[in-house]
């Protein structure tokens, strides 16, 4: 039997007005700009996909009954479902392909023992944030190179985070090889690490975020 607030998601106004409150819900969680994807935010948010939502509350209701398997056992069962759909549903998105260089696995980082996401974190996970390519494609920037690095080197937030070497000795103090592919499982690893990565992060974008204002009041 289905849950009566089910029907509801089958007609499509009342689904784009939910969706919408959930990418909210998202951005709010993860303190990521607007214009992160909503695969993206909720990746980033740890938030499983409204729409697996709803299966699983439907699935468990169907199932209430049965007394074959316990509620818990069910219910992780239900979960499992569930990630596994949306990490199909991830790997197959055009949206948000930084962040999915970043976090590839949605059980790996949803299952995480550790570590909570902030302005700064998020920003680097999205790309969305203080680089000079990001400001510029929303019109906030005349210019999206890198000023430190050479003409021609665009300012991303693989750039900032992995090469620039205004960042050189803060990258250095990171125990590991730090890489798009390790970042995040570095951090996973530990709380210790998780903390170190959090740091650097923070560092970086708030002297982007410094540099910006500079800039600014310069034009003024």
């Amino acid at each position: 039997m289905h849950p009566v607030w089910a029907e509801a998601t089958t007609v499509r106004a009342y689904v784009r007005g939910i969706e919408a409150d959930y990418r909210l819900c998202a951005l709010r969680t993860s303190c990521a700009f607007r214009t992160v994807s909503d695969d993206a935010a909720l990746v980033i948010a740890g938030l499983i996909p409204l729409r697996e939502l709803v299966r699983e509350r439907s699935e468990l209701a169907e199932t209430a009954q049965d007394e074959t398997t316990t509620a818990s056992a069910r219910k992780l069962a239900v979960r499992a479902r569930s990630l596994a759909n949306w990490q199909n549903l991830w790997a197959n998105s055009t949206k948000g392909q930084w962040t999915h260089r970043l976090i590839p696995d949605v059980g790996i980082w949803t299952g995480r023992k550790h570590g909570e996401v902030d302005f700064y974190m998020t920003q680097a996970l999205s790309g969305h944030g203080c680089f000079r390519s990001y400001l510029k494609r929303f019109g906030h920037e005349r210019e999206d190179g890198c000023p430190s690095c050479g003409r021609g080197v665009m300012e991303d937030a693989h750039h900032v985070l992995f090469e620039c070497r205004r960042f050189d000795e803060e990258r250095s103090n990171l125990e590991e090889t730090f890489s798009p592919e390790r970042m995040v499982p570095l951090m996973i690893e530990s709380g210790r690490k998780w903390e170190a990565t959090g740091k650097f992060v923070a560092k970086v974008l708030k002297e982007l975020r410094a540099l910006e204002r500079v800039r600014n009041e310069g034009e003024d």
